[in-house]
């Protein structure tokens, strides 16, 4: 899965005493619970090898409200959790210190608008992230970007399902794709989206807030979609109704292990594999509607 992890970060108001809650539970639960916490003051989450870190300014913070969302998800799966107080810190030099560029080979460069450009690559982008997933540290984005550079996109439409922070768009247009478009299901990925397109001259990328089944019925050249191996599976046929005959989907956000899994459910559809990109057990799969 990749949306649960690492949604990076709206940097908090400096000097305000924060609440930190440290979470154990499972990659798909912490998910879950972010998108929830988000909406109830949370705005900075970090991974931890347990879990998750969700940070709360102490004026906003609601335990009772918290612990209602936590009472309800623990019928589910497995939820401990602590809470502390930390000291006033510059949140802003914070994050900045702890954000560092993405070199991805020679081709793409990514940094914050706070870091200096670098020459050497065929492409540079400036993602400045708030709570969304996809500034090319995971290895699910990382990934992505190598299989999109692996396609000619010159002229193609393209469809970013769950774009996060834009950057997967972002890198189909300046790669040659005359029709680009993304949508989230949260509202702030849309707005950083749409925030980071202005940085990387890229607003005419249409960014919206909805799921692939809220989309239009046309034909993309290219289908890309970075979740999780849950969504992927319930999704396919979705994908397969946005795709032309010919065209490709780019899969990411699973594991080596549900390779299968998701084959068999894209062949039902018309879609084979065609190949696929592995880095420390994640994928971003390639393939192709017949």
């Amino acid at each position: 899965m990749a949306k649960k992890h690492h949604r990076q970060h709206q940097a908090m108001t400096d000097n305000i005493q924060t609440i930190k809650v440290h979470i154990s539970a499972s990659e798909e639960m912490c998910e879950i619970l972010m998108a929830e916490f988000a909406e109830i003051g949370f705005d900075i989450f970090e991974e931890n090898p347990n879990g998750l870190d969700a940070f709360c300014e102490e004026n906003l913070f609601d335990l009772l409200q918290m612990e209602e969302i936590i009472a309800r998800y623990r019928a589910v799966s497995p939820i401990e959790y602590s809470i502390e107080k930390i000291e006033k810190e510059n949140w802003n030099q914070v994050w900045e210190s702890n954000y560092e560029p993405i070199r991805i080979g020679d081709k793409v460069f990514i940094r914050a608008s706070f870091h200096p450009t670098e020459p050497g690559y065929a492409m540079e982008l400036v993602i400045n992230p708030k709570m969304s997933f996809g500034t090319g540290h995971h290895e699910t984005t990382h990934l992505m970007v190598e299989n999109l550079f692996s396609l000619d996109l010159k002229n193609k439409s393209v469809l970013d399902a769950g774009t996060g922070t834009g950057i997967l768009a972002f890198v189909a247009q300046k790669l040659g794709a005359s029709i680009v478009r993304g949508f989230d299901v949260d509202a702030w990925s849309v707005e950083n989206s749409i925030e980071n397109a202005a940085l990387n001259n890229c607003s005419d990328i249409p960014f919206v807030q909805g799921t692939i089944r809220e989309e239009d019925d046309f034909s993309y050249d290219v289908l890309i979609v970075n979740i999780n191996r849950n969504i992927l599976l319930d999704e396919m046929g979705e994908y397969a109704s946005r795709l032309k005959s010919g065209g490709y989907l780019l899969l990411s956000g699973f594991y080596t292990q549900d390779i299968p899994a998701l084959e068999k459910k894209a062949a039902q559809f018309g879609i084979q594999k065609l190949s696929f990109l592995e880095k420390n057990n994640w994928v971003s799969m390639l393939l192709q509607k017949k």
